[in-house]
């Protein structure tokens, strides 16, 4: 096989790449309803914080699953014209 030439791996980093990402969401998520249910078992306020755990891990998840995916991408922010 020649140098350069596409073979059956390539591609296989940014599979990985977009796999850790969603990976990541989902463990922020999981970890923001688990926080905000013990934080809901400690002051016998249900659903309150489990709520806001899960916002606050999806909008966290998401934010960052934004960076990496630009970082992934090559993107700098500047939109050409």
């Amino acid at each position: 096989m020649k140098r350069g030439s596409e073979g059956p791996n390539d591609g296989y980093g940014a599979g990985y790449a977009l796999l850790t990402v969603s990976i990541t969401f989902a463990l922020t998520v999981v970890l923001g309803i688990l926080g905000g249910r013990w934080l809901d078992g400690r002051l016998n306020s249900a659903p309150l914080f489990t709520l806001v755990g899960l916002l606050a891990g999806i909008g966290l998840g998401g934010f960052w699953a934004y960076l990496r995916i630009k970082q992934e991408s090559g993107g700098n922010g500047s939109h050409r014209k």
